[in-house]
């Protein structure tokens, strides 16, 4: 299943011990949907654009192709023919050109968008796992502290369960 931004919004951490920062959390996550949905929004752009001149050389292509040769014997129309099927063809390769161009666009942009999330991703993987190693060394310290606090309350026990210490 794919991550949406609406998943990110509505998602929710549970809470252990000192555990994270709730705000800095939500604060993050609302960043990465905010950058989430800009270059959804850019893409659906850049789509449509696209969309767009491939309609518009679909368009030029069925003009150029309904229209019907026309043999006149004159030599100035058939100078006009030839100008006009130059000019066609020229048209033509533009709209190609245009498409390609439209599509190396679209295409670099949403390799910019993807490297960009990744980028953001991985930072969020570093961060979780610093935090990790963190909460592992409190959880280390935290296990130290109650084994030496165990440790002194014996000892304490043994002293007042020791005959001599009461004077008996």
């Amino acid at each position: 299943m794919a991550l949406t931004i609406d998943d990110i919004y509505d998602k929710e951490f549970a809470l252990k011990g000192g555990g994270y920062d709730r705000n800095d959390v939500d604060q993050f996550l609302d960043e990465i949907c905010d950058e989430m949905a800009n270059m959804l929004d850019h893409i659906e752009k850049l789509e449509k654009d696209l969309q767009k001149a491939q309609m518009e050389v679909e368009a030029a292509k069925a003009s150029a192709q309904n229209a019907a040769p026309v043999v006149v014997k004159s030599e100035p129309v058939a100078q006009t023919s030839a100008t006009l099927e130059g000019i066609l063809l020229s048209a033509q390769r533009l709209a190609d050109e245009a498409v390609a161009n439209a599509k190396e666009k679209a295409e670099a942009i949403v390799k910019e968008a993807e490297e960009k999330a990744e980028e953001i991703v991985g930072e969020a993987r570093t961060e979780k796992e610093t935090l990790s190693g963190k909460l592992d060394g409190m959880r280390k310290s935290v296990a130290e502290y109650k084994k030496n606090f165990e440790a002194l309350i014996n000892k304490y026990k043994t002293l007042l369960d020791n005959e001599d210490f009461l004077g008996e």
